[in-house]
């Protein structure tokens, strides 16, 4: 376990509630382990519990050395059966008291300490100072982080008050950097804050050797809610892995994992709207019937626009000219003078109680007071008065220098006011004007925390680095684009070179194929002379050269020739026939291939010949020049071969 794992990744354990309920129960005091044991034996499952051992003066004892499997076994045997059949019958305390053993037993529990770590720093003064100081100096990267994060879907933040928000949403980002950076500088700055904000529980839990549950109780204020000690106990807990102190899982423990379990779910988990039910729908159909004009008041009775009143003239439902609740909701009778907009609209220009009643008073000017359904009455402080005052909620309003009529437009659906009347039940028109109006500044508030969450400081700075970001990325993107275009460029017109290099070589290997293929068809021919001419040497046919064949011959004369190999004195009897060629013998390796040059014979003597020099000659000789082959050292036969060859 790493030193700030609470902070990085909550409390996680193996849940073995049982095991810790019965070591609970045998803890209270001596007369209940008395009451366990006593029950263990008239259970009878006692195999493998007990170990005889050899007491002083010769007395047997038993002895009882219980792990977590053998208190599992103590509980299946004593309470298991019991609490079955009495689960449902138990109060509600007992029964929350024994959540962990049907909940959490045998399982794998992870509670998610961010929740109550941001609520337990926001809601502590210190930790708030010390905490604005630490994210002020990296506010847009702890903005960043909860900005990607799952946080802006959860209902979390919505319990804190617009002005918190912001710091509960730092927090937040803070935690997440120090989950990225397990047992990094984050994880010591939030451990600093805790400190500093929670010395008191610090300086406790220093004093201790281990911290078991009952360790809880001192994060208990009397003076806070049910989530704010929650969230002490979590930072008990975060302290106590600081100072490496272990945390004993007794049964208490498991209490609070459950209490942690149900307030993580509440906390991070959006609310489920109220549906809508039959009842509701039957109660504002109802409701509905008896003011005809219900279905355009949605935005509440105070809220009636000019359209609503004028519907109130049309269908003559009071005094000529009189703007009272007849207008808005269908009732008979004018409650002002003629000219006065009675509740629904005489306020919607006043600032005060007083300048609400005056005004609407003098709209009546230019009309008579004949139709006036009651005497003015004057009012102190003021020159007239009239017949009905704002009532108490228009008061309220106007006392905190607000107005219902700034709740103009805001309406509600129909769907949402038999959401009233689902979770209200059967209502009167009073009631429900009030509760309406309510309802309407509810959404009114809501839509103020959207529009605010929407236009803060921080998120206009992040969609502002998000867009110069972008620009950045699409500039970028340009400044490759046009590069790889370049790029691809120079490389088309290397490949087209490449590819008229590769051209030309092709030719060049065509043409050096077909000498080739023509060098090697003239090798073969002569491969082939010299294998006949090897076989009739061997076979021993020798014939006299034929008196046509040695006239062929002295008529070539053989001129320009080049004669290699043999033995020097039969070289010495070939210049007698052809005295104009060239002699080379036959280990000369070293010669100048300038001698190869304008000859048009190359006679072998493969008597006495070396293979290097004959592979140079053959190296070097030219186009044209044709190879001839003798035998031997008789120069009459070499003469007839010679003969043949030509």
């Amino acid at each position: 376990m790493g030193q700030w794992n609470i902070i990085c990744n909550g409390v996680c354990c193996y849940g073995r509630p049982k095991a810790a309920f019965v070591a609970k129960s045998m803890g209270v005091s001596a007369g209940a382990r008395h009451t366990v044991m006593e029950m263990l034996m008239e259970s009878g499952e006692t195999e493998g519990l007990f170990r005889l051992i050899d007491a002083e003066n010769g007395v047997a004892g038993l002895e009882a050395r219980w792990g977590d499997d053998e208190l599992e076994r103590v509980f299946e045997a004593i309470y298991s059966k019991r609490l079955r059949n009495r689960r449902e019958k138990l109060p509600e305390e007992a029964r929350f008291f024994l959540a962990p053993i049907f909940e959490l037993d045998h399982r794998e529990i992870h509670v998610d300490s961010l929740p109550f770590l941001i609520y337990a720093m926001v809601r502590n003064q210190r930790c708030r100072t010390a905490l604005k100081e630490a994210t002020d100096r990296e506010a847009d990267r702890c903005y960043e982080a909860y900005r990607e994060s799952d946080l802006r879907e959860a209902a979390f933040f919505c319990w804190f008050l617009q002005e918190d928000r912001e710091l509960a949403r730092n927090a937040a980002g803070l935690l997440l950097l120090a989950r990225r950076q397990a047992e990094g500088e984050h994880c010591r700055v939030l451990m600093e804050i805790l400190n500093l904000g929670y010395k008191p529980l610090r300086n406790q839990i220093k004093k201790l050797n281990a911290f078991s549950g009952d360790n809880f109780s001192a994060a208990l204020d009397d003076n806070s809610d049910m989530a704010e000690n929650l969230s002490r106990m979590m930072v008990q807990m975060a302290i106590a892995e600081d100072l490496g102190i272990p945390v004993l899982h007794d049964y208490l423990f498991y209490i609070v994992l459950q209490m942690l379990l149900i307030y993580e779910e509440e906390m991070m988990s959006p609310p489920a709207g109220p549906a809508c039910t039959r009842e509701g729908e039957r109660c504002y159909r109802k409701l509905q019937k008896e003011n005809p004009y219900l279905e355009s008041y949605h935005a509440s009775f105070y809220l009636a626009g000019s359209e609503i009143m004028e519907r109130g003239k049309a269908g003559g439902c009071g005094k000529a000219g009189a703007r009272g609740k007849a207008g808005a909701h269908g009732k008979a009778g004018a409650r002002g003078k003629a000219g006065a907009r009675g509740k629904a609209g005489a306020h919607g220009e006043a600032g005060n109680a007083m300048g609400a009643w005056e005004a609407g008073n003098a709209m009546g000017t230019g009309e008579t007071d004949k139709t006036a359904s009651a005497p003015a009455s004057p009012l102190p402080g003021g020159k007239w008065g009239i017949a009905s005052p704002p009532e108490p909620m228009e008061l309220l309003f106007l006392h905190y220098r607000l107005h219902p009529r700034m709740l103009a437009g805001i309406r509600l659906e129909r769907r949402e006011c038999e959401q009233i009347f689902s979770l209200f039940g059967s209502l009167s028109e009073e009631e429900y004007e009030s509760i309406l109006l309510a309802a309407t500044l509810c959404k009114y508030i809501e839509q103020l925390h959207r529009r605010c969450e929407e236009n803060q400081l921080e998120e206009l700075r992040c969609r502002s680095r998000q867009i110069e970001e972008r620009e950045r990325q699409l500039v970028l993107r340009q400044e490759q684009l046009a590069q790889r275009e370049r790029l691809i460029a120079g490389q088309r017109e290397a490949l087209e070179r490449l590819a008229g290099d590769q051209t030309q070589k092709i030719q060049k290997l065509e043409n050096a194929l077909r000498e080739f293929v023509e060098r090697h068809e003239k090798e073969k021919e002569e491969l082939a002379s010299l294998r006949s001419f090897a076989y009739q040497l061997r076979v021993g046919q020798e014939e006299e050269l034929p008196a046509h064949g040695r006239e062929k011959l002295e008529g070539l004369r053989l001129e320009k020739s080049l004669v290699i190999g043999g033995h020097s004195n039969w070289q010495k009897k070939m210049r007698c026939h052809f005295p104009n060629s060239q002699f080379l013998a036959c280990d000369n390796r070293n010669f100048d291939p300038s001698i190869l040059r304008n000859k048009r014979y190359i006679i072998f003597n493969t008597d006495i010949l070396k293979h290097a020099s004959y592979n140079r000659i053959m190296a070097e000789r030219k186009k044209g020049q044709k190879i001839l082959y003798v035998h031997g050292n008789n120069v009459e036969r070499c003469l007839g071969e010679l003969a043949g060859q030509l």
